[in-house]
């Protein structure tokens, strides 16, 4: 615990606990009518975020401000952040007035002072110490200091003290200052507003975003960076991109990312416009083994800077984040496919602009795994069903599944829609799905039960009979335990004079259909495009 009096409360111990106390007038009676109860007592509209670093000792010195607003009436008198308890809280304050705090178990609860409904209030929390934890390190790269954060689901606590969720997206986004000894180079999301060299042999950057962003997508690293840029223009306009790595790694990196101008192309053609096409898109090199989508800024792991294509897929990955997890991110957790499915299967349309049909398949096979669970995921709290091959593989196929469904028309119209209705906010399944329907005018509650909601997939036995070469019987059986599972399957049927193809409804758990065929069959396939997954 930090800064504790008699109370039980930090801060100046000869002031009393505030309550807050609404004197409601006629007008905001009016309003308390009809205000909806909001599950989140406030909502975020802006963080400005000062750090002063210092490698040598590993310490972190920060003043985070944020401004937020009441969400629901009455207005909440107290206000859970979360922070660590490595690092302690010296002051947390508001107009210049300082409050009560309680700082245990990772929360810090501070006792506001009155707000009124629904009008911004600023509140600032200094602290300081040594970050512990994956999400934010200092580590080494070529014998040379590197502070790198990996913004991890839950993780932004690591480092600064906000509501560590995606529901704690600020609206009006975030100023990040990072005072780092002088030769390196500090980067941030957005862009960079300015940089001064100070007195004491530090030097400060100021980056600014200034689209929505929620805190495990703010991200920093630090180091001797060498920079590069590129430049993405199409019809609709142009965007810069901007890459900074590690000295020993310029070359390669020079000769990989060139190719995420393709992969950009093939993203906005299926997408829509880059959502922050006023900042940038970039990679920050960083030391971890891995790869984060930090809103403009991925960090990409030293390992996965090749010089070659062998990490395409993460590019493609971490580039359609940006549509999907960063402008348009989740509710909650429990919905986190429709980051990671999304971007796994951007890789394949991507494939398919440039190899085409064949390599649009080839890519999607290459995603087969062995998959447990629900790509729903109700356990949010599970980071290794967060992180499944489920959640990234099977989302992507439940994508595959769904473009058979609709047909190419109304797929890509929704998804284009949904990124259309949701950028820069949260949605859930339930909104996705409400807007393929809307698009398609299809009743989808089938599909969701069975692929997003259920598990496993259907375990097909198929058999056919010709009867005087006039009709064909296909007898098809489901053979796998637990649901089974409707969906359309394609048939192709050669016959001594011609190829046939047919498509079945197939939902139970057996069932014959016929057909009027002409000639002698010599053979019977089922699904030869790949559409289904099954076994």
């Amino acid at each position: 615990m930090k800064r504790i009096d008699s109370s039980g409360w930090g801060g100046n111990p000869n002031r009393p606990v505030v309550r807050i106390l609404l004197l409601v007038s006629i007008l905001l009676a009016g309003a308390l009518c009809f205000a909806a109860e909001s599950p989140v007592p406030f909502r975020i509209d802006h963080y400005s975020l000062e750090f002063r670093l210092d490698p040598s000792i590993k310490s972190i010195k920060g003043v985070v401000a944020i401004d937020l607003i009441p969400n629901r009436i009455p207005v909440a008198s107290e206000l859970e952040l979360e922070l660590i308890d490595a690092l302690t809280v010296t002051r947390v304050s508001a107009g210049g007035k300082t409050l009560l705090f309680l700082h245990s178990n990772d929360i810090l609860t501070i006792q506001l002072a009155p707000i009124s409904p629904f009008k911004s209030a600023t509140l600032s929390i200094e602290y300081e110490g040594t970050p512990k934890g994956e999400g934010f390190v200092f580590d080494q790269h070529a014998g040379t200091a590197i502070v790198e954060s990996w913004g991890m689901p839950s993780s932004a606590k690591q480092w600064w003290p906000s509501i560590d969720a995606p529901s704690g997206k600020a609206k009006n986004g975030m100023d990040m200052e990072i005072t780092v000894p002088s030769g390196n180079l500090a980067v941030s999301n957005g862009n960079l507003v300015s940089q001064r060299n100070n007195p004491d042999g530090t030097v400060t950057f100021h980056w600014a975003e200034k689209y929505p962003i929620y805190p495990d997508t703010v991200g920093l690293t630090v180091t001797n960076f060498q920079t590069f840029d590129l430049v993405y223009k199409d019809a609709s306009g142009e965007f810069p991109l901007h890459f900074f790595v590690f000295p020993e790694d310029l070359e390669k990196a020079k000769k990989q990312f060139p190719v995420l101008l393709s992969m950009l192309q093939s993203h906005i053609k299926h997408f829509g416009p880059y959502p922050f096409s006023h900042e940038k898109y970039g990679i920050a090199e960083f030391t971890v083994d891995s790869f984060r989508e930090h809103q403009t800024i991925p960090s990409l792991g030293a390992k996965s800077i090749t010089g070659d294509s062998s990490r395409d897929f993460v590019l493609a990955h971490e580039s359609a984040h940006q549509w999907f997890g960063n402008s348009i991110s989740v509710k909650n957790w429990s919905n986190i496919w429709l980051n990671e499915g999304f971007a796994s299967y951007a890789y394949a349309l991507w494939q398919e602009e440039i190899g085409g049909a064949e390599a649009y398949q080839k890519a999607m096979k290459g995603m087969i795994r062995e998959f447990s669970g629900p790509i729903f995921i109700r356990n949010a709290s599970d980071e290794k069903q967060l992180f499944s091959n489920t959640t990234f593989r099977k989302g992507a196929w439940v994508l595959h599944m769904l473009r058979h469904v609709l047909g190419d028309e109304a797929f890509f119209k929704s998804l284009k829609t949904y990124v259309t209705k949701f950028s820069y906010s949260n949605a859930d399944t339930e909104d996705f799905r409400g807007v393929c329907e809307e698009v398609s005018g299809k009743n989808l509650d089938w599909f969701f039960s069975e692929w997003v909601y259920g598990e496993g997939e259907p375990k097909y036995s198929v058999e056919w009979r010709a009867s005087d070469g006039t009709k064909l019987t296909v007898h098809l059986k489901q053979l796998q335990d637990g649901q089974t599972f409707r969906m359309p399957l394609d048939l192709i049927v050669q016959t001594s004079d011609r190829v046939l193809r047919f498509q079945v409804d197939g939902q139970k758990r057996e069932e014959e259909f016929s057909f009027p065929v002409t000639g002698t069959i010599t053979d019977v396939r089922i699904d030869p495009d790949g559409w289904v997954l099954y076994n």
